[in-house]
């Protein structure tokens, strides 16, 4: 069974890039370039993970990650934010929202590998 991962990013690049790393992962990737676009995908997939860039158009990360832990369809979906500010507190602004550990871009592959490792085996235990 592949894992189905949701990334919300808004820069194509990035998103070109996390893709590649998580089907060479073995994950199904869904996309989505706005926080809109990812509630509504999270809510009618639910995925086994999010990926949430924090600087989005429109509505923050922050905002859709409290949204989608307040909502209970999908609120037991771990999310991960990323974020190229690697300023002090951004990380403890980003658990305070919901999220459930803070990527910083350009992303190390092998801390996305051990990230993955953490929540998808999580998820298949529970």
């Amino acid at each position: 069974m592949a894992w189905r991962v949701l990334v919300v990013e808004d820069h194509p690049v990035d998103l070109e890039l996390i893709t590649e790393l998580l089907g060479a992962a073995g994950c199904q990737v869904l996309s989505a370039s706005s926080a809109e676009v990812g509630l509504r995908l999270a809510e009618v997939e639910r995925p086994d993970l999010i990926l949430m860039d924090l600087q989005l158009p429109g509505m923050t990360g922050y905002e859709a990650t409290r949204r989608l832990k307040a909502d209970p369809t999908t609120a037991s979906i771990p999310v991960v934010a990323l974020t190229a500010n690697a300023m002090r507190g951004e990380e403890a602004r980003a658990i305070a929202a919901g999220c459930a550990a803070h990527l910083t871009k350009p992303l190390d592959p092998q801390v996305l590998r051990e990230t993955l490792h953490r929540f998808l085996l999580r998820a298949a235990e529970s």
